[in-house]
């Protein structure tokens, strides 16, 4: 076993310490039996292959870090700014592989479907095009993984989004801001201008993540559903 990805008995407890749960707390989020969990700590049995995952998934989903050899603790926040052609693909590589990684909801609220797009292709006609091909073809590919839902604010003359999202129109009576993007616990806010450098301010913090993917849900139930159209 990869020694990195290991978990010793004393990490498994103190990882439920930071978040004050019990054993059945973990056995319930986990998947996993009380029984296995209370061995595991007294590390009658080592985690190996499917458990340490269930464990891992578990604790990085509740916000927390396991540090080699033998640390855990609360993901730091932080904040990152992607800038100009390289950083905008960055930030898609960043939502791949989180969303690779971690599975869960990717929500985006925008004025169109294609707004983390289209400034940038105008910006970057060619690279971005065959690049934004390649990155819905690999978001297609997370799908069983991967619930994504997008509402736009403005109704398009055609849909011309990847068949694996949801999309929804909701008038800008209920929303009119920058366009967010939220995945696992990253917030993220698009300031694109064809006149500027494009820009996006991405903020780490699952209780901001959280907060936006509530707001996110309460709009996603008032807004009208639109059939998506395959990307030709």
């Amino acid at each position: 076993m990869d020694k990195a990805n290991s978990l010793k008995p004393r990490q498994i407890k103190a990882a439920r310490a930071l978040l004050d749960w019990s054993q059945e707390d973990l056995a319930r989020s986990a998947g996993l039996s009380i029984a296995t969990i209370r061995k595991l700590e007294l590390g009658h049995i080592s985690p190996r292959g499917k458990t340490i995952n269930l464990l891992r998934n578990s604790f990085e989903e509740a916000g927390l870090e396991f540090l080699y050899p033998d640390g855990v603790r609360h993901c730091p926040e932080d904040i990152v700014i992607y800038q100009g052609l390289a950083g905008i693909k960055s930030f898609y590589d960043d939502v791949y592989e989180t969303a690779k990684k971690r599975g869960g909801d990717v929500v985006i609220v925008c004025p169109n479907p294609n707004t983390f797009y289209a400034d940038q292709k105008a910006i970057y006609p060619e690279v971005l095009g065959e690049y934004r091909e390649a990155h819905v073809e690999r978001m297609a590919k997370l799908k069983n993984r991967v619930n994504i839902k997008c509402i736009v604010t403005e109704r398009p003359n055609s849909l011309s989004t990847a068949s694996y999202a949801e999309y929804r129109l909701l008038s800008k009576r209920y929303v009119d801001c920058v366009p967010f993007y939220v995945y696992d616990n990253r917030y993220a806010i698009s300031t694109l201008d064809i006149d500027q450098t494009p820009k996006i301010v991405l903020v780490i913090s699952r209780s901001i993540a959280e907060s936006f993917k509530r707001q996110f849900h309460s709009l996603w139930d008032q807004a009208t559903p639109l059939a998506p159209i395959k990307i030709k």
